[in-house]
Parts: structure tokens; sequence; C-alpha cells
């Protein structure tokens, strides 16, 4: 029998999560479309140190109730973080500005219901490129 290295580190994360060392974070509304479908699970590593590309969760920048799953655009020089949807008309740090880095609550590492997920940029042409980021951080 042939494993696949993503397997692998699928099934590692779920050990992690039964270990208590993984957070599982229930995806809601589509900002994340089409990497992320509402209704699926995800999970989250708190102790991980985000980079450009990773998917994160933060709490809201202007609702502590509401923890939001988005992708990391850049860091500034502040350390807060720019953060995008994957869906264009979601709402992201193009609406909220930038979102400080004690907020970022983790870097998801694997989607559950789909453990062979990419979690990488869907696109050329998503809102993440460098295109696009370049010509709305410098407004």
């Amino acid at each position: 029998m042939i494993v696949s290295a993503p397997l692998m580190r699928s099934v590692g994360e779920v050990g992690q999560w039964l270990a208590g060392r993984r957070e599982r974070v229930r995806v809601v509304g589509d900002s994340m479309l089409p990497t992320l479908e509402p209704g699926e699970f995800v999970l989250v590593d708190r102790s991980a140190q985000p980079r450009f590309g990773d998917l994160v969760t933060a709490v809201h920048p202007e609702d502590d109730s509401i923890t939001v799953v988005k992708r990391v655009a850049t860091r500034n020089d502040d350390g807060a973080y720019y953060l995008t949807s994957d869906n264009p008309v979601g709402t992201d740090s193009r609406h909220w500005g930038p979102v400080p880095a004690r907020r970022i609550r983790g870097r998801v590492t694997v989607v559950l219901d789909r453990p062979l997920a990419d979690l990488g940029a869907t696109s050329p042409e998503t809102p993440m490129s460098p295109p696009n980021w370049t010509r709305w951080l410098r407004r």
C-alpha cells in the first residue's frame, strides 16, 4: 500500500487534535470560497507563526465574539497582518484595515472534511496576488 505525504500529514494533524494540540473551527459563510466551503471543519495550530499565504483564524477586528478564517497577505512593520478572503466579495483587511498580531488565533493546518485539500492560493487571480495587493496597500 502506498501512502501519500499529504495523507500522513493529515493523519498527524488529527492526532494532534485528539491530543488537545489543535482547535477545531467550523467555517461559516462563503468568504473563503472556493478554498473552504461553508459548514466544513478545519484544524488550527494556535502555536504556529503565520506566514504569507497561510490560512489563519483571527478574532474579528470589529466584533470580539466572531472568529474569522482568512488568508495572510502580508505583515506590516508594526506586526499587524493584512488578511484577505479568497472570495473577492468577502470582507477582509480591505474593509477593516490591518489586524493586530494579538488577534490572530492560529494557522489552519487541515480541512477535516477534505484532508487532502490544498490550502494554497486558489489561482494567480485571487485577491492575494501581488498586483492587486500592491494597489490597495498603497491607498
